[in-house]
C-alpha cells in the first residue's frame, strides 16, 4: 500500500463543499500526507446552504460551521494546505467557468501535481455542484498542461 501511495506523488484534491473529501479521498490524502508527500486540498465552496432548515442554520452561521468542520478533518487527515474558492454552495453550475477554470488551472500550474483527486462527470450523485467542479477541472488539467501527464480524461 505505502508503495503505491507514494506513486501519487504530489496530490492536489479539488471538491466542491467541504466533507466530499473526506469521504471521497480521505484515506489516500492520510496515507500520502503520512508519508510526507505534499497535499492540497481544495474546496469549491463553504457549503453554506446544505440543509433543509436555513432558519436554523443561515448561510453565514452553516458556512462558518462547516468551514470549522473541513479544518478539523484537515487536521486529523494531517493535510496543512486546505483552499476555499469561494464560490456559491448550490450556484456553481450558473456560474460563467472562465473565471473558475482559469483559477484552477493556475493552481495547478503552480502546485505541479503528478495526481489529480475530484469527482467523475456524473459527480458521483448527479449533484449539479459535483458535476459542475468536475467540468472545471477537466478543463483545468487540459489548460494548465495535464500535470501528472499519466491519464487521459473519460
Amino acid at each position: 500500500m505505502e508503495e503505491q501511495v507514494e506513486k501519487l506523488g504530489t496530490i492536489v484534491s479539488i471538491w466542491a463543499h467541504p466533507d466530499d473529501e473526506t469521504y471521497l479521498a480521505g484515506g489516500i490524502m492520510a496515507a500520502a500526507a503520512e508519508l510526507g508527500q505534499r497535499v492540497v486540498c481544495v474546496s469549491a465552496t463553504e457549503g453554506e446552504h446544505g440543509t433543509d432548515d436555513p432558519v436554523a442554520w443561515p448561510p453565514e452561521r452553516l458556512g462558518r460551521t462547516r468551514r470549522w468542520e473541513a479544518a478539523a478533518a484537515m487536521a486529523v487527515l494531517g493535510v496543512a494546505d486546505h483552499r476555499f474558492l469561494g464560490y456559491p454552495d448550490g450556484g456553481m453550475a450558473a456560474l460563467d467557468p472562465e473565471e473558475p477554470v482559469a483559477r484552477i488551472a493556475a493552481l495547478l500550474v503552480d502546485v505541479a501535481p503528478d495526481t489529480v483527486l475530484t469527482f467523475g462527470p456524473d459527480g458521483g450523485t448527479f449533484h449539479p455542484d459535483h458535476q459542475t467542479i468536475s467540468a472545471w477541472v477537466g478543463a483545468a488539467w487540459d489548460r494548465a498542461g495535464r500535470p501528472g501527464g499519466c491519464c487521459t480524461r473519460r
